[in-house]
C-alpha cells in the first residue's frame, strides 16, 4: 500500500508505523519474513533510503531483525537459558515453548583431550564425536559439537542422537547419573563454516560456549562444545546475596 502525500508524517514513518501494526497484529508472525529493501520499496512506492529509515526505526524499538542477503525478519523471542542448572539444549527450547528438531550432520570416532586446555595434548582419549544441529520452525539457531567416552557412545546410534537428548541417552543406555558441569561462555565470530551452517553471514557474532559433563562417579562423561546464534539465544543469571567487592584496595587505618 503506497504512502500518502497528504499525511502531516514523513514517509520512512508511514512506512514505519504500517509495518509495525502487521507484526503487532500478527500479520507477520515471529521470525517472518517481512520483505527484502527491494520488495519493501516495490510495496509502498518510495526509496530505498525511506525503507532504510523506516527498517531503523522498527529495529530500535526491538521489533525487526536484518540479514544481510536475506531481508528483513520480524523479531523472534530467544530461547532462554539459566545457568544455575544443568539441563539439555533440547529441554531448555522446549521450556521456552518451542518444538525442536536435531539433526546428526556428523558421528565418528575422534581423540581428543578431556579438557579446553591447549596444553593438555598428551592426555587425549578416544571418543565418538558428534555434531548436531538443533533446528526451530525450519530454522537452524545452534550447533553442538559433542565427545563422549567410546565405552559410552558405541552405544549410541543416529536415531538415538536425533530422538533423545544425550543425558537421557546416557542414563538409560549407559547407567550414567550426572553430577555436574563446568560451563563457560565467549563472543565468537561465525568461519565460513559456522555461516553455512547456521545460516548467517560469516562473521556474524555467535554465542560459543564449552561445557565438561561429570557424572556421580566424578568421571568425564561429555564435553561439548555449543555455538548459538546471537538473534535466537540469551543466558540468563539469577543473582542472590549479592555482595559488594571494593574495586580498590581499602585502607586498613
Amino acid at each position: 500500500m503506497p504512502v500518502s502525500k497528504k499525511k502531516p508524517v514523513a514517509f520512512y514513518q508511514q512506512v514505519a508505523e504500517t509495518l509495525k501494526e502487521d507484526i503487532l497484529s500478527g500479520k507477520f508472525v515471529s521470525g517472518e519474513r517481512i520483505g527484502s529493501q527491494k520488495e519493501l520499496e516495490d510495496q509502498f512506492g518510495v526509496s530505498k533510503i525511506t525503507i532504510r529509515k523506516a527498517i531503523e526505526l522498527l529495529e530500535e524499538e526491538n521489533l525487526v531483525v536484518t540479514i544481510h542477503g536475506k531481508g528483513t525478519f520480524v523479531k523472534q523471542e530467544k530461547v532462554e537459558q539459566t545457568l544455575d542448572d544443568l539441563r539439555s539444549l533440547t529441554d531448555i527450547i522446549k521450556l521456552s515453548g518451542y518444538n525442536p528438531e536435531v539433526k546428526v550432520i556428523k558421528k565418528e570416532t575422534k581423540l581428543t583431550s578431556p579438557t579446553f586446555s591447549k596444553n593438555d595434548d598428551g592426555n587425549n582419549i578416544e571418543t565418538l564425536y558428534i555434531e548436531r544441529v538443533h533446528i526451530i520452525e525450519g530454522e537452524p539457531i545452534a550447533l553442538a559439537q559433542a565427545y563422549i567416552p567410546t565405552k559410552f557412545g558405541e552405544k549410541l546410534t543416529k536415531k538415538d542422537l536425533e530422538n533423545n537428548t544425550i543425558y537421557q541417552l546416557l542414563k538409560d543406555k549407559c547407567n550414567v547419573h550426572l553430577k555436574n558441569a563446568e560451563q563457560s561462555i565467549e563472543a565468537y565470530p561465525a568461519n565460513e563454516e559456522l555461516s553455512k551452517i547456521l545460516e548467517v553471514p560469516t562473521g556474524s557474532p555467535l554465542l560459543k560456549a564449552e561445557r565438561l559433563v561429570y557424572s556421580t562417579n566424578d568421571e568425564l562423561v561429555e564435553k561439548i562444545i555449543f555455538y548459538y546464534r546471537f538473534d535466537s539465544f540469551a543466558f540468563k543469571v539469577k543473582l542472590d546475596n549479592l555482595s559488594i567487592t571494593p574495586m580498590w584496595p581499602t585502607s586498613s587505618n
